[in-house]
């Protein structure tokens, strides 16, 4: 069964609408990831793990939108970044046209974590915006949240290795896209381990000071990629893709009653409400890990 949209015709795409099959659009960059992997990382690894998703829970996949808040690393070549707000309105744009089309279940799934607050914004304007005209869910997450304790579990690195361009996505570039990864060119590279971390427990605060630059002799990286290993990049991955498995077959709306109480009525994971009676099963998003 197909699931990549862009590969589709308007019938298949119109028989997966009737079918109410989960939308995921996979939210990613173009941006420095340091002298040793690509500039479409992000969008890459956002596109690979929906597209492992779809394939597992019987979703479908919009074409991935590769630019995104990026200015952290816009004095690096190769880095095009968008504004914040022109990349919301082109996530809302995108999003609004999937609900208005008849999907009733969309998945916004972050591979940049810059997007991430935006994405929570986005998704919740879409319901603000649409949900008397339309009955649907929308979830945003970026997608090494719900798997993040399994990843920590299986690191070589210390808190604060897994940043950007670090062991995580260097490992991930390792497991699927190796003849893309130059570990030579990281030798007497230095890159030491930073405030934040993917997916280590910490203080939810974000400070910020001034960005990188080439001219500081700074990598584009945050964290620490010599400890990748494909073999890692395997677990990372396992683990990943079965968390969000679980997030999606299991979703509770944020608005409504918690499920266990007895007088939750709606189902979760990607079913769809059903009939007739408007219910706003959506007013939220769910597994929002903000940033």
């Amino acid at each position: 069964m197909e699931v990549a949209i862009a590969h589709m015709t308007f019938e298949e795409v119109a028989q997966a609408i009737a079918a109410k099959r989960l939308v995921i659009v996979p939210c990613g960059a173009t941006e420095a990831h340091g002298p040793h992997m690509p500039c479409d990382t992000d969008t890459h690894q956002a596109e690979y793990v929906a597209l492992k998703l779809a394939e597992r829970i019987g979703a479908v996949m919009a074409p991935a939108i590769p630019y995104a808040v990026s200015k952290t690393f816009e004095h690096f070549a190769g880095t095009i970044s968008l504004s914040i707000p022109t990349y919301q309105q082109l996530v809302y744009e995108v999003g609004a046209a999937l609900i208005k089309q008849g999907f009733v279940n969309l998945l916004l799934l972050n591979g940049n974590r810059p997007n991430g607050t935006s994405n929570d914004a986005v998704a919740r304007r879409l319901i603000d915006d649409l949900d008397q005209d339309f009955d649907f869910t929308v979830t945003a997450v970026s997608y090494w949240e719900p798997g993040a304790a399994a990843i920590h579990a299986h690191r070589r690195s210390g808190v604060g290795g897994m940043g950007h361009g670090c062991e995580f996505e260097t490992s991930f570039q390792l497991a699927t896209r190796p003849a893309l990864v130059k570990m030579e060119r990281l030798k007497g590279v230095y890159a030491p381990l930073v405030g934040w971390d993917l997916v280590a427990p910490g203080e939810p605060a974000r400070t910020y000071r001034r960005r990188p630059t080439p001219r500081t002799n700074h990598a584009s990286i945050f964290g620490d990629p010599h400890k990748a290993s494909a073999a890692s990049g395997a677990a990372f991955l396992e683990a990943t893709i079965d968390a969000l498995v679980k997030m999606m077959t299991s979703l509770q709306p944020s608005y409504e009653e918690r499920r266990g109480n007895g007088a939750a009525r709606n189902g979760g994971g990607v079913r769809a409400a059903t009939g007739k009676t408007r219910k706003r099963i959506g007013r939220g998003t769910t597994a929002m890990h903000l940033k």
